[in-house]
């Protein structure tokens, strides 16, 4: 194992993520946590490849397994494949955000901030 690092998101609304990266030799674990109800909802397996559009970029396919009334599979796939076309890794994500009550219209602010964390993450892993 190289390294592990947690890596917060920036807080909105009072919403928060946690990624927290496990790189090892040749791929990294990923876990996307928040809403302090840590969980599984969702495991992923992204692999890059050549873009299917234009071969001279780096794209990613994925594998999702989603437990049973999770939506995590969402965010597993969107932040599995940004990392894997932007390392050239492979990436396996762990993601269990979950909030209670949480509005319809909040979930773009989650998005939002899980879109913030890839970034974050991306640099880190590339650093």
């Amino acid at each position: 194992m190289q390294s592990i690092e947690t890596i917060v998101s920036n807080s909105k609304n009072e919403y928060t993520l946690q990624g927290t990266v496990i790189i090892l030799d040749n791929d990294d674990v990923v876990v996307v946590i928040g809403g302090g109800r840590d969980h599984i909802g969702a495991l992923g397996l992204a692999v890059p490849r050549p873009s299917l559009q234009d071969t001279s970029c780096t794209s990613a396919t994925s594998s999702i397994l989603t437990m049973l009334s999770h939506k995590d599979d969402i965010l597993a796939k969107d932040v599995s494949e940004k990392i894997a076309a932007a390392t050239e890794r492979n990436i396996a994500i762990i993601a269990g955000v979950h909030y209670d009550n949480l509005p319809l219209a909040d979930l773009e602010i989650l998005r939002e901030l899980w879109l913030s964390l890839t970034e974050k993450i991306i640099t880190y892993i590339n650093r």
